[in-house]
């Protein structure tokens, strides 16, 4: 990260969080270790969402117990129940906490195991300059940052093509670095990471593979 940088303006994040007993079904081949997996995926992210010096509050939407626990203590972390009916009603439920902010807001999605705090810090720069804008996932379909300076501008469609969902709203769309591009839906996702996945992450998979 280029600590010689000024962080020009402080980003609200929110970041809705499945619960792992539900989430990441597709990587069903980890069998009983996918809870587990599931949530190492949420933590990691949450780890590099708060070590990024744009961010200030960061709004957790979760069921998932473990994670909200975690969450409630960290510092600037607000946590709230996932009202369910999908992801982008976990948004809306962690978008209304915010409404009152006057500062620039993003959701990022919790599943970026190899993110770093400086791929979103530059993500959150540029997004400055543009009323909406959107990280395309390495696949080119879907979202895993949707950004705007006012919270009143963001209308989520996570999900199926969410990125040419956003891209119709005139998000302008984000260069940005591996980690936070690649989603992790598949066990091949996790390979590719490799050595770039965060700790728990790297944990919970080296523990497999000593079974």
């Amino acid at each position: 990260m280029r600590q010689d940088r000024p962080v020009r303006r402080t980003w609200s994040v929110v970041v809705p969080v499945k619960d792992s007993t539900v989430g990441k079904s597709r990587l069903s081949a980890y069998a009983d270790a996918r809870p587990a997996l599931a949530r190492a995926l949420a933590l990691d992210t949450l780890a590099a969402v708060a070590a990024c010096r744009a961010v200030g509050t960061v709004v957790v939407v979760t069921s998932d117990d473990t994670v909200a626990a975690h969450a409630s203590r960290v510092t600037r972390h607000v946590v709230v129940p996932d009202p369910g009916g999908g992801l982008d009603a976990a948004i809306v439920a962690g978008l209304a906490t915010l409404q009152s902010s006057s500062g620039p807001v993003a959701v990022l999605t919790a599943d970026l195991p190899a993110l770093t705090a400086a791929e979103l810090e530059d993500a959150l720069v540029l997004a400055e300059a543009h009323p909406l804008a959107v990280v395309p996932d390495a696949d080119g379909t879907g979202t895993t940052l949707l950004a705007a300076t006012d919270v009143e501008l963001l209308e989520p469609r996570f999900g199926v093509d969410s990125l040419a969902a956003h891209l119709a709203q005139d998000a302008a769309s984000l260069p940005a670095g591996p980690g936070l591009r690649r989603d992790t839906d598949l066990p091949e996702h996790l390979d590719v990471l490799g050595p770039s996945l965060g700790p728990r992450t790297t944990d919970v998979l080296a523990r497999l593979r000593v079974r």
